[in-house]
Formats: C-alpha cells, sequence, structure tokens
C-alpha cells in the first residue's frame, strides 16, 4: 500500500510539473511576440528615441548642443503629457563625426527598442548608416544636406534641415542678383556635403551662362589654403562662395584677411555657427554673407520661444545643431501622434505624409524624398554675431 501511495504522490509532482512547464513556455513565446513588436513592447513604457552624434572628438560642441536641442524639446513634449500618453526619452551613442564610430553607434541603438533615429548628423556619415536604417526598418531623421540622400530613394530617411539643393541654389543665386558678383569664385570641402553642394552651385551657373572664374576644393583638416586664395586674386574674384564646416572656413576666412583678397563673402551653415566665431577675429568674421537654418535675432514668434527657452534652461546661444534636433524631436512627436502608434512602419508612414506643421524652421512638409524643410536663412555677420536678412523659400 504504501508503494501505491508512492507512486500515486509521484504521478501528481510529475503533473504538476508539466503544468507548470507548460504555463512557462507560453509566457516565454508571448515574452517573444513582445520583443519582435516593437509597438508591444513600448506601449507599456516610454517611447525611446536614439540619437547618434559627437559627444566627443573633433566637433564634440556639436554633440552637446544636439543633445540640449532635444533634452529641451523632449522636456517641454512630457510636460504637456508626452505622446499617447508616454513620455519620451533619448538614449544616446557617441560618433565623434567619425564614420566608423557612426556605423557602430548606429548599428548598437538599432538593436535597443527605439522607434527611431535621429542622427548622425554630418553628410558622410549619414551616407554609410543609410542602409543600415533601411535594414532595420527604422526612421531615420538626419540634418545631413548632402544631394545625395535624395537619389537613394530609402524611404527611411528623413532630412530636418534644407537639402544643399536647395541651399546652394539660394546662395548662387543671391551672389549674383543681390551681391552682384561679376567674378564669381567658389572654395568647397571635397567631402559629400561640398562636393554635393558644388554640383548645385555648378549647375544653377550653367543654366544661366555664367562662369566661374575659380574653383578650388580643400580638404578636412587642411591648415593651409594659400594657394587657393592666391589663384582667386590673380583671377580678380570679387565674390566668393565658401563651402565648407567650421574649422577649415576659419581657416579660409583668416587667411583672405592676410593675403588682402577684397571683395563679397557668403558661407555655408559652417560659418555661422559659434564653433566658427571661436575661431576668428571679429574684424575677420565682419561683413560676411551666410546661408543657415536659423538666428537667434529672426523675429519669428515659435523662433523667438525657442530662443528663450534655451537661453533660460542653458545659459548659451542656441546654434544650427540645437535648433535642428529640436525641431526633428517635435516633427518625430507629431508623426508618433498622428500614427497613433509607436509601431515603426506606421511611424515612418506619418512622417512621409508629414504637411503644414509650424515650426522653428516655418512650415514643416515632406516631399516624395523624405525632405522635411524647405527654407533658408540668409544673415550678414556684425562683428561675431549674424544678423537676420531674410528668409528664402525653395
Amino acid at each position: 500500500m504504501k508503494n501505491s501511495i508512492l507512486k500515486s504522490r509521484l504521478l501528481l509532482l510529475t503533473l504538476v510539473m508539466l503544468m507548470i512547464l507548460t504555463s512557462g513556455c507560453g509566457q516565454k513565446t508571448a515574452v517573444q511576440e513582445n520583443n519582435n513588436n516593437s509597438s508591444e513592447k513600448q506601449e507599456v513604457g516610454e517611447i525611446l528615441i536614439g540619437v547618434s552624434t559627437a559627444l566627443t572628438g573633433p566637433s564634440p560642441l556639436e554633440g552637446e548642443r544636439t543633445k540640449q536641442g532635444i533634452e529641451l524639446a523632449i522636456e517641454e513634449i512630457n510636460q504637456q503629457g508626452g505622446v499617447l500618453g508616454k513620455k519620451l526619452k533619448a538614449i544616446y551613442e557617441d560618433d565623434q563625426n567619425n564614420t566608423t564610430f557612426a556605423v557602430n553607434a548606429v548599428n548598437k541603438l538599432c538593436s535597443e527598442d527605439i522607434v527611431a533615429l535621429m542622427g548622425p548628423h554630418r553628410s558622410n556619415n549619414a551616407m554609410a548608416v543609410e542602409q543600415i536604417v533601411k535594414k532595420n526598418r527604422i526612421p531615420y531623421l538626419t540634418g545631413a544636406t548632402t544631394p545625395k540622400l535624395a537619389g537613394l530613394n530609402n524611404p527611411y530617411v528623413f532630412r530636418v534641415r534644407a537639402s544643399d539643393s536647395v541651399v546652394a541654389k539660394i546662395v548662387a543665386k543671391f551672389a549674383i542678383e543681390e551681391l552682384k558678383a561679376k567674378n564669381l569664385g567658389i572654395f568647397y570641402n571635397t567631402d559629400d556635403y561640398g562636393a554635393g553642394a558644388l554640383e548645385v552651385i555648378e549647375q544653377y551657373l550653367k543654366d544661366n551662362n555664367i562662369q566661374a572664374a575659380v574653383i578650388e576644393g580643400h580638404n578636412t583638416g587642411d591648415k593651409d589654403m594659400t594657394g587657393q586664395i592666391l589663384k582667386a586674386k590673380d583671377k580678380g574674384v570679387d565674390c566668393l562662395i565658401v563651402w565648407t564646416h567650421a574649422p577649415e572656413g576659419a581657416v579660409i576666412a583668416r587667411q583672405i584677411k592676410e593675403l588682402g583678397l577684397k571683395g563679397k563673402f557668403i558661407g555655408s551653415a559652417g560659418l555661422c555657427l559659434p564653433t566658427y566665431f571661436d575661431l576668428v577675429d571679429a574684424d575677420i568674421s565682419d561683413g560676411w554673407y551666410g546661408a543657415t537654418d536659423i538666428v537667434p535675432n529672426n523675429p519669428d514668434p515659435i523662433v523667438q520661444n525657442f530662443v528663450t527657452n534655451f537661453r533660460k534652461k542653458y545659459n548659451v546661444e542656441p546654434d544650427i545643431f540645437a535648433s535642428c534636433y529640436y525641431n526633428a524631436t517635435y516633427i518625430l512627436a507629431d508623426a508618433i501622434k498622428r500614427a497613433g502608434s509607436t509601431d515603426r512602419e506606421k511611424i515612418r508612414e506619418a512622417l512621409s505624409q508629414t504637411k503644414d506643421l509650424s515650426g522653428v524652421y516655418g512650415k514643416v512638409y515632406a516631399n516624395e524624398h523624405g525632405e522635411l524643410i524647405h527654407e533658408v536663412t540668409i544673415v550678414k555677420n556684425q562683428g561675431k554675431t549674424p544678423m537676420f536678412e531674410k528668409v528664402v523659400k525653395e
């Protein structure tokens, strides 16, 4: 009888264990399904945004301002109740403005439970990661301005600054029509950023039967531009377009002053940054024109609200990195709200249907290439202060 009781107990124990294991397997399957669906998993917590930016390396201020712009926007949005009743949160990876680091940063962020990616910012890094975001089906918002992005037909890439196909054309037209250039010179960085803009400028000149007197390239990191400047001086250049990043722009501006090249000068957005003004004296930058995204003295009420809040929180002036990704955060929040979901594909679709959204960069709307910004701010420097001249729309 004891054996019979023992056998009964063993059978009962076996049945209980089988029930537990079966129940456990069922729970595991549900978790796996949730892990495979970003929408389901995000519904129970914060909405995560991945950010790849230069927190260290040669341009850490770019990353710092990017992060500040995003955090200010997130704070404002969350104070108003968040999105879909949930709080936004950004997670950051340092890309050092380096292609290898950018690829690593994006791969790491894509493995996280993010609903979208912002940055990397520079054009060469954006080109390096666009296939990664396409493979992972993650909406990607970038400030990269190379026209090459539009030709990729990548439905996951959304540009949150005006393309150089827009900006460069406006700059060339401004130089000819308003600065009255007779002998136009062009200095450009040979990376994707500069080379892409050069193609647009050259096409505009060709369409208007204008021949540039000098077209000279330089590389990122170059410290001596005397050869290019002397060539421009020898050719009688009276107006010079400088399309490059802040460090190289500062070298060019200083050496133009030293070598006595006279004329009118207009730079790309890199020459409107605090980083640039920190590298030059006021008499060197004074009188230069620039084409940029935003300046604090733009009288637009939305811009002024952003500038006031940014100054109050950080006690510094916002630059194009701060404004670009502040604006991008609001664009993304609007898309998530319209999608009614944190599913990446639904957010991508909502981003592609963005229209008539007011922001610090004017009216935001998506074209067939995922380009969301369609205007440029022209400034003229008073010493180290870029002063608002006009907004030029596409």
